[in-house]
Parts: structure tokens; C-alpha cells; sequence
């Protein structure tokens, strides 16, 4: 373990952030905390661009603070970071047997800092890259996160203060990490335990809820800061959501794969809302990976077409639906 990835991993629980980065998060939230009402194409990474910088199948995607985007690519196990123009900036991972290749990668995220975290469930390890793309290191989860960390189903998200946490399937969790990829608790955090039955997909607020899709119950899911159950959002059949993510302003959006649609809610949404239709039957284009940028912009990608969309949302009309 290198020095570089303990300083690395240690940001990850430090409880605070800068008072001026705050503030001016503060300020770019309330800019932008309208309803969303209609999603509008800004830009469309096609099968040609994204197989111009090396893309075949785009499954997690993650913005960092100044709009760039990270795009994992489950069949080539690299992670590409591309400017908000969709120009490469780095490539790193891939096949091989050294450290920094990438065995199994599942999700990403990028902290404050602006370097990329990989979830490898083939190696059971987190592993780490600078905001160049100059690789960091590697530290393998610790305890009853070991375990989670290679089940299927498995995904890492970052809070507001920059704590790593797990999702894990199979345990119906989400786990708070400390500075050693250990759990920070001995008891469960989403509370009353029967609540969840098969959680897929997370996503934190900035305000510390959680939003969980539970396809056992074939809802959303709306944790408190405490972990305690404040809301469940029946899904009509057959909806599947394949990610979800929440903007600054709070407003929840989630990728839903079967009926190919990005829905949206939150205050001034009228329950869960249709944002915007992205295929059919006759040219299908089911989401599988979303996410949010700090402009609110949000990417979204079919891995199967291949393509990536990234879409704005425009103020929703008073009184009326998208």
C-alpha cells in the first residue's frame, strides 16, 4: 500500500469541508434548484465517438467538479475520462496483471479531490487514480466489507462530506467505510431491516437522505439522515430502474431500463414523473448508467447501443406535467 493511496483513501472520511467550496456549492445549488420539467439533448456521444476514444460498452458513469466525465467500460475494464466537449483527457485500467490494471471493475466514483475510485469486485479492492489519471494505488476492503465488496450487485457512492460507502445486495445495506475500508458501524444503517428486499441502486442528497431502488418491492425508497424509512414511491410494472442520482437542488432522477425513460422527483413534482422518453419498440435505448455534473447536466448511457446522451433539464411550467 502506497503512501499516496492512504492519503487518498483517508480524504474519504474527513468530516468537513472548506468553508469557501461550501459556500460556493451553495451558490451553484441555488441557481439551479428549479423543478426539472422536460430534459433537452445538450450532446450525443454515438457508437462512433465513444469507439473513437475506446468505449464499447459504457456501464457507470461519474462527473467530477468541473464537468468532465468518467466512463467505465465493463468490456474493456478501462475507465476513460473525457472533457465536457467529449475529449479524452486519460484512459486507465484495463486487462493485464499488474497493479494497475482492473480485474472485475463494477462502479466508480470520483472524490473531492478529483480522483477516481474503482470498486473491483474481482480483486475485492478499491483502486485509486489522481485527477491526471496517474495511478495511486490499491487497498483491498476490510472485515464484513470484504465479503460485500465481490458480491454482485455491489456499488460505492460518495456522501457530501466525502465518505466512501457500500452497497451491498446481499446484506440489504449500505455500509459507512472508514479510513480502512472497514465498516465504521456494527449495526445496520437503513432501518426497519423488512423494509428492503433487494436494493439495486443508491443515491445520497446532499441534505445526507438516501434514495434506495428496492426491486424486491418494486419501489423507491427514502431513508433519512439517520437511516430511518420516511418514504416509499410505489414503480408501476414494469419498471426497472437501473441507476438513480440526485442533484444539488435535491431532486431525485433514475434510469429506468424496461420502460426507457428517465423519471424524475421531488418538490413541485407531482409523485414520480416521466422527464423524458428515450427509445421505444422500433429504436430501443435503455438506460443503464446516469449520471449528474455541476451544472446539472446529466449523462446517460445505453451500454447495448453503444451511446452516451447528455441532457438538461428545462423549468417545469407551473401546473403542468413534462
Amino acid at each position: 500500500m502506497t503512501r499516496s493511496l492512504l492519503l487518498a483513501v483517508a480524504s474519504l472520511c474527513l468530516p468537513m469541508v472548506s468553508a469557501a467550496a461550501e459556500i460556493k456549492t451553495l451558490a451553484q445549488a441555488d441557481t439551479l434548484a428549479f423543478p426539472p420539467g422536460e430534459l433537452r439533448t445538450e450532446r450525443v456521444l454515438d457508437r462512433e465517438a465513444l469507439e473513437a476514444v475506446g468505449i464499447r460498452r459504457p456501464s457507470r458513469l461519474a462527473f467530477d467538479a468541473d464537468g468532465n466525465l468518467h466512463v467505465l467500460d465493463a468490456e474493456t475494464r478501462h475507465v476513460v475520462k473525457l472533457d465536457p466537449h467529449g475529449k479524452l483527457l486519460y484512459d486507465v485500467g484495463g486487462y493485464g496483471q499488474d497493479e494497475t490494471s482492473l480485474e472485475l471493475p463494477v462502479d466508480i466514483a470520483v472524490d473531492r479531490d478529483q480522483s477516481l475510485l474503482v470498486l473491483d469486485r474481482g480483486r475485492g479492492a478499491l483502486v485509486a487514480f489522481d485527477r491526471a489519471g496517474r495511478f495511486l494505488g490499491q487497498r483491498v476492503f476490510q472485515g464484513l466489507a470484504a465479503e460485500e465488496a465481490r458480491e454482485a450487485g455491489a456499488r460505492i457512492l460518495l456522501d457530501r462530506f466525502g465518505k466512501l460507502w457500500l452497497l451491498s445486495a446481499h446484506d440489504r445495506d449500505l455500509t459507512a467505510l472508514d479510513d480502512r475500508l472497514m465498516p465504521a458501524r456494527a449495526t445496520r444503517y437503513l432501518m426497519p431491516e423488512e423494509s428492503l428486499r433487494a436494493p439495486l441502486a443508491a443515491a445520497i442528497s446532499r441534505d445526507g437522505e438516501v434514495w434506495i431502488y428496492d426491486a424486491g418491492r418494486a419501489a423507491l425508497l427514502r431513508f433519512d439522515p439517520s437511516g430511518r424509512l420516511t418514504l416509499t414511491q410505489p414503480l408501476s410494472r414494469p419498471a426497472a430502474i437501473a441507476d438513480l442520482a440526485v442533484d444539488r437542488a435535491g431532486y431525485l432522477y433514475a434510469a429506468d431500463r424496461t420502460m426507457q425513460e428517465i423519471k424524475g422527483c421531488g418538490d413541485g413534482i407531482d409523485g414520480l414523473s416521466t422527464l423524458r422518453v428515450l427509445g421505444g419498440d422500433r429504436i430501443p435505448w435503455r438506460p443503464g448508467a446516469l449520471a449528474i455534473g455541476p451544472s446539472r447536466q446529466i449523462a446517460v448511457a445505453d451500454p447495448d447501443r453503444p451511446e452516451i446522451q447528455i441532457l438538461t433539464p428545462q423549468p417545469r411550467p407551473a401546473g403542468t406535467e413534462p
